[in-house]
């Protein structure tokens, strides 16, 4: 059944009203007609399941027929700070990552980055990585969609005050701290900051810089992985450790 999303002050009662991008898809590439059953999600974790009544002019009226709070979020809330990648590669984390259950994704530019964006082609990107972690929600049943921030030079994703119990930067200069060893210290963990660097690595003052800020260094294996690898790889050991996989 087709998914949308709605946000909760488009909701009256029993009636919902699609409009905008999700009207377009839901009216023009899926051609669904009145009568056809679809499901919808909104902005406060709700999914509601109804038939299309028809459309007006901008928008199409939604019969909700039941509502329901379903339990398909993480019990553990990750951020996952990612560096820049060449081409696409950050598209295709922002996918994954959604689909593994973040909760937020922030993109970063460090001294190994490639490439370097202006204001402009990074707004751009970002509604375009938007786009994408909602499809993304949509296809994995997810009830809400990760929040995308701007992207921010590293120096700022280290300083910053991350509302998060722990702050862990994957480093493969790290010859001795895994995940396992955090876990030992920190049994149960109910928030996470994950930083992930370029195809290049972090530089060792960036390192060192992360540490004054409260991060902790971990080592994903012994083999070098590629970033969009390390992301994936990464959210799913963080969510098998303290999350709902597994």
């Amino acid at each position: 059944m087709a998914r949308f999303f709605i946000s909760r002050e488009n909701i009256r009662g029993d009636n919902a009203t699609v409009a905008g991008v999700e009207l377009e898809h839901m009216r023009k590439v899926l051609r669904l007609a009145p009568g056809d059953r679809v499901t919808l999600f909104d902005d406060g974790g709700w999914e509601h399941q109804g038939t299309l009544s028809r459309y007006i002019d901008r928008a199409g009226e939604i019969a909700i027929l039941k509502s329901y709070r379903p339990e398909r979020e993480s019990p553990l809330r990750i951020t996952l700070a990612q560096a820049l990648g060449k081409g696409e590669k950050l598209d295709w984390v922002v996918e994954k990552a959604t689909e593994l259950g973040v909760s937020a994704i922030v993109p970063f530019f460090c001294e190994r980055t490639v490439p370097k964006l202006d204001r402009a082609a990074s707004a751009k990107r970002g509604e375009r990585w938007r786009r994408i972690a909602l499809s993304a929600t949509k296809q994995s049943g997810r009830t809400r969609a990760p929040e995308i921030l701007d992207l921010i030079e590293f120096a700022e994703l280290a300083r910053r005050p991350w509302d998060c119990e722990r702050k862990i930067i994957f480093w493969e200069g790290e010859s001795a701290r895994g995940l396992n060893d955090v876990r030992e210290e920190s049994p149960r963990v109910d928030s996470l900051l994950i930083a992930i660097g370029p195809e290049g690595g972090f530089t060792p003052d960036e390192i060192a810089l992360a540490a004054r800020a409260g991060f902790q260094s971990a080592r994903l294996g012994k083999r070098i992985l590629r970033t969009e690898t390390a992301a994936v790889a990464a959210i799913a050991a963080a969510q098998t450790l303290w999350g709902d996989l597994g």
